[in-house]
């Protein structure tokens, strides 16, 4: 008798889960709620291509992404380039890359420019310091950067990422996304020759030839236990019943569903809120900026900064035109968030028109892209309140966004989480399986 499992979501948590699970011989059926796989790394048609709806790149240290691209086969599709960083302030751009760039940054007195540069140091050697849980990435910086550098620069990036809970942001998870992202040497960032999407289509291509049962427009309205194993309520009122399951959705999602199960209250009680995203796209005849990266703070504009995924992504995804993106992290119950299409096109456009006006004249092309469920709000502490991956060992696993602190939310933390908990999932999933059998001879 073959072990069955479900696996809830089809993004990089979901899509990784079941390439592991086929691997262990078990039967799969995924459910996705929306149309298509891929979650935050989906992408969209674009003249025979396609591009991602949200910015995105792979580091040289993403080691478990990494893998799992090698195992699908497309190792030899990765490529690799040295990226910059600029800073605009007041609409003047400085480069952020070397201790010389560092050095010259007018904002900031020599002094103050210093004691920066420390702070990357610390970060490089003590990142994953466990102690920074319980203290306020504010607090961490005003006392290594100083009160006017912490205004300046750091309390503009901790607000446009974060939203006004920045000021209670565990200096863990700064110091350890600062920890991933910085090295010694120049900045090194890495693609998929066709993206996201080629990796998205692999998954689907490996967990078909397991003869994996993909189920897309299927959202899950609970998850209930039975003597045996699981059962998925489905929309429409179906019911399936499963071995084990497996839930990648959002900590609020995956707590409605298992509201009836009775859960530890440190899982069904669990606070747990998330910044979203808005993304603009707009493909240019001309570049906006040499920076792959680039905040705008005290700048005057819609948008947070720009990323300017040409610098890293090959011109011929795009038949030859530059890709933008002007983000915003807000909340999904902001005004930003709800505000129509049409009338935030025309807010990016005017941002776009202000600060690079070159490549403002020579748009060809721009869309806009949301996502409720992006970068969850930390709070102190949350080391220790962070959701296991058996919530009921053997029936019930969590792979989530939840789970990824102190990392940085990224497709190789989720990888990261999924590999982690293979071992354990293998093991106990075997054991139940047995207990069955054993009980039905």
């Amino acid at each position: 008798m073959t072990i069955h499992a479900a696996v809830i979501g089809g993004g990089i948590s979901g899509l990784a889960s079941a390439a592991r699970i086929a691997g262990l011989g078990h039967r799969i059926t995924l459910f996705e709620g929306e149309s298509f796989l891929g979650g935050l790394g989906t992408t969209f048609p674009y003249r025979g291509e396609h591009l991602e709806r949200f910015y995105h790149c792979i580091l040289p240290a993403d080691a478990a992404l990494l893998r799992h691209i090698d195992e699908l086969g497309l190792g030899g599709e990765m490529m690799w380039r040295e990226t910059r960083m600029g800073f605009m302030y007041r609409r003047r751009v400085f480069p952020l890359n070397t201790a010389w760039d560092l050095l010259r940054f007018a904002p900031l007195t020599l002094a103050e420019r210093v004691r920066m540069g420390l702070i990357g140091l610390r970060a490089r050697m003590g990142g994953m310091d466990p102690a920074l849980d319980s203290v306020t990435a504010a607090d961490w910086l005003r006392g290594m950067a100083g009160e006017r550098a912490f205004e300046i620069m750091w309390k503009p990036l901790l607000a446009a990422k974060i939203g006004a809970p920045y000021a209670s942001l565990p200096a863990l998870w700064l110091s350890s996304r600062m920890h991933r992202e910085k090295s010694t040497g120049p900045e090194r960032k890495g693609c998929l020759r066709h993206g996201y999407r080629s990796l998205i289509d692999a998954f689907e291509r490996r967990l078909t030839q397991h003869g994996a049962e993909l189920r897309l427009s299927t959202r899950i309205e609970s998850i209930e236990r039975d003597e045996e194993g699981m059962t998925l309520e489905i929309s429409g009122g179906e019911r399936e019943r499963f071995d084990y399951v497996v839930a990648t959705s959002p900590l609020g999602v995956f707590q409605h569903m298992t509201r009836g199960l009775g859960l530890d209250p440190a899982i069904a009680d669990l606070a747990l809120d998330y910044q979203g995203v808005v993304s603009a796209v707009f493909l240019t005849q001309l570049p906006t900026t040499p920076y792959y990266w680039m905040p705008f703070v005290d700048s005057g504009v819609t948008a947070q900064g720009a990323i300017a995924m040409s610098n890293l992504v090959p011109l011929e995804r795009a038949h030859g035109l530059h890709v933008t993106y002007l983000v915003n992290y807000t909340h999904r119950d902001s005004e930003l968030f709800g505000t129509a299409a049409d009338e935030l096109l025309e807010r990016y456009r005017a941002d776009l028109h202000q600060l690079f006006p070159a490549a403002a004249r020579t748009i060809v092309d721009q869309f806009l892209f949301r996502a409720p469920f992006v970068e969850p709000v930390w709070a102190l502490n949350y080391a220790a309140r962070r959701p296991p991956a058996a919530v009921i060992p053997g029936r019930l696993y969590l792979a989530c966004t939840a789970q990824v602190y102190p990392r940085v939310n990224s497709w190789n933390s989720c990888c990261e989480g999924v590999d982690a908990m293979m071992p354990q999932l293998a093991a106990e999933t075997a054991a139940a399986h047995a207990a069955r059998r054993g009980a039905c001879a």
